[in-house]
């Protein structure tokens, strides 16, 4: 995933934690830094970040958002991306259900040497989702899409 895609995606795992009653206070904590890093350094998104916070499931939000931050420079921002990296895996152990309703989930991967997850797309409205990763040397995840099943076409009147 790249790395505006995938503070988007924190940014959207972070939010819908934040709606049920199950989330907890270091993942909360940890969405709070992430959006604070945001908030400090790339100021002309905040009616994006508002927009995923609106609709974390929604995949047009978050890829309005990654746009917007690459064109801010957010792509490069190694802090910003090491706080996203810390939502997410957090987010992972202690809100899976949060993942799950952005369509977001690989579970249980372990390598001694690097990890590449690359181009997975699903259509069917479920997503992809990641945690458990556990790489001896790099995770490389990179070309996620998710899209909302089509819906059916209406009889004409």
């Amino acid at each position: 995933m790249e790395p505006v895609s995938m503070i988007a995606a924190a940014v959207a795992v972070g939010a819908a934690s934040g709606l049920g009653d199950t989330a907890k206070k270091v993942v909360a904590d940890a969405y709070s830094a992430l959006k604070g890093l945001i908030g400090r350094r790339y100021t002309v998104i905040d009616a994006e970040v508002l927009g995923v916070e609106s609709e974390p499931e929604e995949p047009l939000r978050r890829q309005l958002l990654a746009k917007k931050l690459g064109q801010a420079g957010a792509g490069d921002d190694a802090e910003l991306q090491a706080a996203a990296e810390n939502l997410l895996r957090v987010a992972a152990d202690e809100a899976p259900e949060a993942a799950q309703t952005v369509g977001i989930r690989v579970s249980e991967v372990r390598a001694d040497g690097g990890i590449e997850i690359a181009d997975l797309t699903a259509n069917d409205g479920g997503g992809v989702q990641v945690s458990h990763l556990t790489a001896g040397e790099s995770i490389s995840l990179r070309g996620f899409t998710a899209s909302r099943p089509a819906d059916p076409p209406t009889a004409p009147r």
